[in-house]
């Protein structure tokens, strides 16, 4: 398809957005009733206060209809293009995705005040007033709430007044008087403050503790906008005796693990067993975990003082199994302070199954679609060990010269086995059972086939994962692979002399570390509504073969060290992804990501292996272009599509817009911009080395934007996401890199195959 005038094309496109906003507009009062109108805005005047305009929002008793990204009433617009007769299926379907208007009520606006007024007082504008006007023109209503906020007030003093001596040496441990002085005074920070005080009594034996025992007495009193806090206990707690039973720690008796099986009732029947100080009891004959794992999982012991981190350690150490479906604990009180410890364990489903598929595809140049398939054995020996079986297969149809189609296929498969704990010898055992460590063990086969080549990758892994509070670590101590090039066409060598090295059998083993943290959750488990995501990765390769080479005095072959026979790479290479999920309303969300990585060859080798360099483009990336079909920098492979197209460094930032629609149905908007770019300057990658001379790199960072849709149908999420080229830096002159000019490419580039991508996959690109 060819378009002589791609600025007729921004034209019509545009005029059609217009046009579709503008009906949307003109319709949304369809449902207004007579002597009424249509809550249209809610914004806020003179808003001075550390509550941004969005959680004020949260406060008001009624909001407007939701707009996509504050332009488009899209699901008012739906219902308002229904039409009265309920009784047609189109206009049930209509009302039902849709959203009808909502109605100004004057009683809600003064509610709303009253809200506002004490969402701000609880953060510390305690002088704090709100009003309220509005303007109505053609049944639409703009409602404008003025805040005036007053002074923050600020703590001056944190004192206790607590009728235990041993509460109040616990407390005197871990606060002062100044402990608080001159931060705001917050209502929610202070119940986090009563939440910690509590964790401390309760991380020390004190279980009878809980926060619902304390309050705070807030002093004003001829202070200048400063408040006096005083940590008392409410009545109901401060009976004698009842005070001595509180401030009494208490001590674990006996533990006892029920391990129960889901089958039928008519299948149960008790099986008690008694290992060293535990009791475990089981609802089945059939012991579905054996009981030497059960107790490696439990950090607590007989005789031990209460402890609620350590109680929370161990169900999150059963939680954190793929064979636990749920765990939970309990205690029971007894006489002369102690404690009976019951804790329970139900099973997951043995096995499970899954399936992915992924594809992106232009209207011109090139398809591509992969399918995986994966089984999983949760729980292989009874000791939580996980068996998994996953086979992938991917399939590329591309054109090259824009003339001839060819492809290719890569099939492979993967077995790992996941043991529940560290295998590591002379670690001490109670070091070796933390923070849900486990040992995996990996073999993987892959086959690929292409026009240039045919190959097969044997990889195997050793390696250690663990948690510590809410980041995960690994570290693969062996991951070693083996290349075996069965073909190789001469003329792809002669035309990327670089990637010899790659194209011939080769061995790489490896040392990885990674880690992934966030704070999505707080410690009450409850989910933020703007929290981080952050992933790391370091791997290192080579060194121990080079130290082999060394220690034998083994003579280089063809300027290469080799292990039986086969050269081996070394290099260092280090990436980090970092998004940023920012919540504007219950309907709208920012998503901000950013991904940098670097590799260096070095010693043995002088190009970093294919399988460890970075690519742009495709689904999870800049998804303007299909995968490996971007950079590095400037440069562009007509003939070997993207073998060529692949770098030593990666810099890569995006956004997108989330909001829901309707039923299962969210949108997006997103912006996409980064490359990639050699370390070096390799003859076969003309313009693709980095450099900040001129400003190269910031040239050369590829610009796309597009639009998407998604059904989240909460196990798993279906992706569509359309990318437009912005800016292309693969064309020599400037003004050819503009995609939305007729200029692009030169006065060549004005289809809209070259422009548009479509990508396909299962879940959110970051």
């Amino acid at each position: 398809m060819e378009i002589k005038k791609f600025n007729g094309v921004k034209f019509r496109v545009i005029s059609v957005i217009i046009f579709s906003i503008s009906v949307l507009s003109c319709s949304i009062t369809k449902y207004v009733p007579d002597n009424s109108s249509l809550l249209k805005s809610v914004k806020f005047k003179d808003n001075n206060t550390k509550l941004t305009n969005s959680e004020l929002h949260a406060y008001l008793l009624q909001k407007p209809n939701s707009y996509i990204v504050g332009l488009v009433p899209f699901s008012l617009g739906m219902y308002s293009m229904s039409g009265r007769d309920t009784t047609k299926l189109i206009n049930r379907i209509l009302r039902k995705v849709g959203e009808p208007p909502v109605i100004l009520d004057t009683n809600l606006i003064y509610d709303s005040r009253l809200s506002l007024q004490q969402a701000l007082e609880n953060k510390g504008y305690l002088d704090a007033t709100t009003s309220a006007s509005y303007t109505t023109d053609k049944k639409r209503t703009k409602l404008v709430y003025t805040i005036n906020s007053g002074s923050l007030y600020k703590i001056r003093y944190f004192s206790f007044d607590i009728p235990s001596d041993s509460a109040r040496e616990v407390l005197n441990r871990n606060y002062t008087i100044n402990s608080l002085e001159g931060r705001d005074f917050d209502v929610d920070k202070l119940n986090t403050l009563r939440d910690d005080i509590t964790r401390i009594f309760r991380n020390i034996g004190y279980y009878k503790v809980q926060k619902e025992i304390f309050s705070f007495v807030v002093d004003t009193t001829e202070l200048n906008k400063r408040v006096d806090i005083k940590l008392v206990m409410n009545e109901q707690y401060k009976d004698t005796a009842l005070i001595q039973q509180i401030f009494t720690p208490k001590y674990i008796d006996r533990i006892t693990i029920h391990c129960y099986e889901e089958l039928d009732q008519s299948e149960l029947s008790d099986d008690t067993i008694h290992f060293g100080n535990y009791t475990i009891v089981y609802n089945s004959k059939r012991h579905i975990f054996r009981p030497q794992f059960l107790m490696n999982k439990v950090f607590i012991s007989r005789n031990q003082i209460y402890n609620e981190r350590i109680a929370n350690r161990t169900v999150a150490n059963f939680t954190s199994i793929a064979s636990v479906k749920y765990a939970n604990i309990a205690f029971v009180e007894k006489e002369e302070d102690m404690l009976d410890c019951n804790i329970y364990v139900f099973p997951s489903e043995k096995y499970s199954y899954s399936i992915g598929v992924e594809s992106n595809t232009n209207s011109g140049a090139t398809v591509g679609a992969a399918t995986s398939l994966g089984f999983a054995d949760k729980n292989l020996f009874h000791n939580a060990e996980m068996l998994k079986v996953d086979t992938r297969v991917a399939y590329d149809l591309f054109r090259r010269n824009y003339s001839r189609y060819q492809h290719a296929v890569t099939f492979g498969g993967d077995i790992s086995l996941v043991v529940p704990k560290l295998l590591v010898p002379y670690f001490k055992e109670d070091f070796k059972l933390k923070h849900g460590a486990s040992t995996k063990f990996s073999v993987n086969y892959t086959y690929q086939t292409h026009p240039d080549f045919r190959r097969s990758i044997a990889n195997t892994t050793v390696g250690y994962q663990w948690q510590v509070g809410r980041s995960q670590y690994g570290l693969d101590i062996v991951d070693l692979s083996y290349i075996k090039v069965d073909s190789v066409s001469q003329e792809f060598l002669k035309s990327n002399p670089n990637l010899r090295p790659t194209f011939e059998d080769h061995l790489v083993l490896k040392l990885v570390f990674n880690c992934a943290t966030t704070n999505r959750f707080t410690s009450n488990n409850t989910v933020r509504r703007n929290y981080f995501s952050f992933r790391g990765r370091l791997s290192t390769g080579g060194n121990a073969m080079y130290l082999i080479s060394k220690a034998i005095n083994q003579q280089q072959t063809d300027g290469k060290y080799r292990i039986f026979n086969t050269p081996y790479s070394q290099f260092l290479k280090g990436d980090m992804d970092y998004s940023f999920n920012m919540y504007l309303s219950d309907k709208l969300r920012i998503v901000y990501h950013a991904m940098l990585g670097i590799g260096v060859p070095y010693g043995n080798a002088n190009i970093l292996p294919f399988e460890e360099r970075f690519f742009a483009g495709g689904s999870n990336s800049m998804r303007g272009w299909n995968a490996r079909m971007l950079g590095p920098g400037n440069f562009y492979s007509r003939s070997n599509s993207y073998l060529s197209q692949n770098g030593d460094i990666k810099i890569e930032l995006n956004a997108e817009a989330r909001f829901k629609l309707f039923w299962v149905l969210e949108g997006a908007f997103f912006v996409d911009a980064g490359n990639i770019w050699t370390i070096r300057e390799y003859d076969d990658q003309k313009g693709g080395h980095f450099s900040l001379n001129n400003g190269k790199i910031f040239k050369e960072i590829a610009l796309n934007y597009g639009l998407g849709f998604r059904f989240d149908f909460d196990y798993f999420l279906i992706r569509l996401d359309l990318g437009f080229k912005l800016y292309d830096p693969r064309y020599p002159n400037i003004e050819e890199r503009w995609a939305l000019t007729p200029k692009y490419g030169g006065g060549e580039g004005n289809r809209i195959d070259n422009i548009v991508a479509l990508q396909f996959a299962i879940g959110y690109p970051f």
